[in-house]
């Protein structure tokens, strides 16, 4: 019995052991104790890269000119009147705001000092500063410059030297917080290309195609502040604009951003097609005019290369929204030939395919008491023969008569098909004419006057479900009971 007793008396005690045990090491009492070497960099000293900044509180705001050339390519900015403005880049439209980050990023730039002492012929060449082509040059409004020039990479690519002229310490800093101080210019421009202060006072946008005039469009802006504006298309002829259309254009074109820079300072930007260039598109205001010349596609058809007023500095714009190409010039214009409200008409003379009609119309007061004749019959006759909603379907069909597509006209016009001449009752008298062109199609003439294109045939000819005008005046014929006597 004892000698279990023994047995039972070492097992507890080895059980409390190793519950010792393992709560120390749960606690982390057994843990070794942390030593300086864990941290490599923890006795590296560290500091500001543009020292300048803390040994002046006004740097910020003293600074008026930024040099920044990355790898050759040189890019200055300077401030006037309180605006940043690219003295190297013209066409650049630079956001202020945008400005003032990057010097932020310089600001707050800090990095581990990799050398501290005399800059000799030697070190500069170990840390990669002779002969650099990059680096950030600052102007101050005292006089003051500083140069930071940004040498070579750390042995694993991820860090690279930066020092200020002048100064004895070389720093390694992180490449993408180094180059985030980079003044690039994609980063800096307003991306808006045509920019104006108000876009409802532009009046013209030109667009050239290879060179040669493609559509000129002219806004009727009104006195009335409050009336909208309207377009007129004067090449390549001239007519009423359709007002949507422009304006879905203008919104286009105003909202078209610069998506990237292609090449700076390009000396041969025929290599991009842009000289000449495909479309060049100028948008005035009585302030400005914005010109945008387009070139070729990018190799993966995402982007135009184009450029922005006489600048040889090569953008890129996102394909799709240079929509403008697709459209058809005829859809910039109102193509209806006869468009004027039944209630201003008077009378309306047809001769149409060998028949004539004489239309009155008494349309100036109430509904109930309008009255239209055909060739001298009262199309109501009583409330259970009442046709006038039937006469009008005839101005409908009038309404059709339109252009389907621009061409030159003709050096000699085909067989009359149809003239409607009508007159309102101010006196006014217009005269629309259609020629036979091909059996299907038929020149359009307005008081002599060639319209620029044709329309379709069977708008004469076509029944009255269709609004043909010969199907919707046999329509009211028969709807009468009448026979008509041009049949």
């Amino acid at each position: 019995m004892k000698k279990y007793l023994t047995t039972i008396i070492a097992l507890i005690v080895i059980a409390v052991l190793l519950s010792g045990f393992f709560i120390a090491k749960n606690a982390g009492w057994l843990d070794p104790k942390p030593t300086a070497t864990n941290d490599p960099y923890a006795d590296v000293e560290t500091g500001p890269v543009f020292a300048f900044f803390t040994t002046d509180e006004n740097a910020f705001s003293k600074i008026n000119e930024i040099e920044s050339v990355n790898a050759g390519e040189a890019l200055v900015i300077v401030k006037s009147n309180g605006e940043w403005i690219s003295s190297s880049h013209e066409s650049l439209s630079v956001i202020s705001k945008n400005v003032n980050g990057c010097i932020n990023s310089m600001r707050s730039l800090n990095g581990r000092v990799a050398y501290n002492g005399e800059m000799t012929e030697s070190k500069l060449l170990e840390f990669g500063f002779k002969d650099s082509t990059t680096y950030i040059g600052l102007k101050l409004s005292d006089g003051t410059q500083h140069k930071i020039v940004y040498g070579k990479d750390n042995q694993s690519g991820t860090s690279a030297y930066a020092w200020e002229e002048g100064t004895e310490k070389v720093f390694l800093v992180d490449k993408y917080q180094l180059n985030s101080t980079l003044v690039d210019a994609v980063d800096l421009l307003d991306a808006r290309i045509f920019s104006f202060d108000d876009p409802g006072q532009i009046s013209r946008i030109n667009i050239m195609k290879d060179g040669s005039d493609y559509l000129k469009l002219q806004a009727v802006i009104s006195t009335d502040p409050d009336a909208p504006r309207t377009w007129k298309v004067s090449h390549p002829l001239e007519r009423a604009g359709k007002t949507t259309t422009v304006e879905a254009l203008l919104s286009s074109l105003t909202s078209t951003l610069l998506t990237g820079i292609e090449k700076m300072n390009c000396e041969d930007t025929s290599a991009y097609g842009l000289s000449p260039a495909k479309f060049k598109v100028s948008v005035t205001s009585p302030q400005k005019t914005v010109t945008m010349s387009i070139g070729d596609l990018t190799p993966d058809r995402e982007n135009y290369y184009v450029t922005i007023d006489d600048s040889n500095d090569v953008f890129l714009v996102k394909a799709s929204n240079v929509t403008f190409t697709d459209t058809s010039l005829l859809s910039f214009m109102d193509e209806y030939i006869f468009m004027v409200s039944y209630t201003k008409l008077k009378t309306v003379d047809i001769e149409v395919l060998g028949r004539t009609y004489k239309l009155t119309y008494e349309a100036t007061g109430e509904r109930e008491n309008e009255i239209f004749t055909i060739n001298g019959t009262n199309v109501y006759f009583n409330a259970d023969r009442d046709y006038r909603g039937d006469f009008k379907r005839i101005g409908t069909a009038m309404y059709g008569l339109k252009l389907t597509a621009l061409s030159d006209e003709p050096s000699e016009k085909g067989e009359l098909l149809c003239r409607i001449r009508y007159e309102e009752h101010d006196g006014t008298v217009n005269v629309v004419e259609c020629f036979d062109r091909d059996g299907s199609t038929m020149y359009l003439y307005l008081n002599g006057a060639y319209q620029g294109g044709y329309g379709n045939r069977y708008l004469l000819t076509s029944d009255n479900e269709n609004y043909g005008i010969i199907g919707t005046i046999d329509n009211l014929y028969a709807l009468m009971g009448i026979d008509d006597p041009e049949t």
